[in-house]
């Protein structure tokens, strides 16, 4: 019983709740009296313990002289435990991150993210605090589904950019009214060096293969990169201003010499072609 007990707490009972669920489904069912004999919770708590284990539905009560309680089936109750408990675990790591988050932007310009949940967590909440627009830029279609809706929510209320190098080719979920763009060259030191080298390319370093994938920009005061290396994703944060502006300039000049082949207007005319080519401008032009 000690066992049980240890497991069916662990799972959020109180000890009481796990002594009387667990004696009923012992006993099949039984009065006050019985269910203290067998679970040796005092009686006078046995009448309160069921009457909440029967709210939560974990236990039938059947009025008459003296009343008697009957257990819900143990792998329904289970089922709940298990699903209060997972619900509980998320809201607080949710809420552990949020506090990691704050005090990360308050004591550091520059930090890593590693992890699936922590790299979509901290997107969303890169999202949520926009306060004039958004820009990304995507470079795995692979992947863009999961942001798809964190996208489509943000252009709701601000402008959101979406910079899409292979054209609207791949994306298959709806992206709101996100203005949507296929760039073209437009400076020659910024597309041989830092677009097709950086941003479109593996860069190997330290024997280290990276491949970027995504660039957010809330403003031009948060940037999020998200990237792989050696094909396990993590992510930078980045406040420091010199980089965040440097960054934003890069893309709001992809954006103003772009081909917008989707956005709040309507789509735009013609095919996109799948690499970026053309003719290429000086960088002082």
């Amino acid at each position: 019983m000690n066992g049980l007990v240890r497991n069916l707490t662990t799972l959020g009972l109180t000890e009481y709740e796990a002594r009387v669920y667990a004696a009923l489904v012992g006993i099949g069912e039984g009065s006050a009296r019985q269910v203290h004999e067998a679970s040796g919770v005092p009686r006078p708590r046995v009448y309160d313990i069921a009457e909440g284990l029967a709210a939560r539905g974990f236990i039938t009560v059947r009025r008459g002289n003296p009343y008697l309680y009957i257990p819900a089936e143990p792998a329904v109750v289970i089922r709940h435990l298990k699903s209060a408990a997972d619900a509980a675990a998320t809201a607080a790591v949710q809420d552990l991150e949020a506090l990691s988050l704050d005090a990360r932007s308050k004591n550091s310009p520059i930090w890593y993210v590693q992890g699936e949940w922590s790299i979509r967590r901290h997107a969303e909440s890169l999202a949520a605090g926009v306060t004039r627009d958004l820009a990304v830029v995507c470079l795995d279609y692979g992947e863009i589904g999961e942001f798809a809706r964190l996208i489509a929510d943000a252009s709701r209320d601000h402008p959101v950019s979406v910079l899409l190098p292979n054209g609207k080719r791949g994306i298959t979920k709806p992206l709101g009214d996100a203005s949507l763009y296929a760039p073209k060259p437009f400076c020659t030191f910024f597309q041989e060096n830092v677009f097709e080298k950086v941003y479109c390319a593996p860069l190997s370093v330290d024997g280290a293969a990276f491949l970027l994938e995504y660039i957010f920009i809330a403003d031009d005061r948060v940037c999020m990169i998200v990237y792989r290396e050696d094909g396990v994703r993590n992510a930078v944060v980045i406040t420091l201003p010199f980089i965040t502006c440097v960054q934003r300039q890069f893309v709001n000049r992809m954006i103003a010499t772009a081909e917008r082949i989707e956005g709040p207007g309507g789509s735009g005319g013609g095919s996109v072609p799948s690499r970026v080519t053309g003719q290429k401008e000086d960088c002082g032009a």
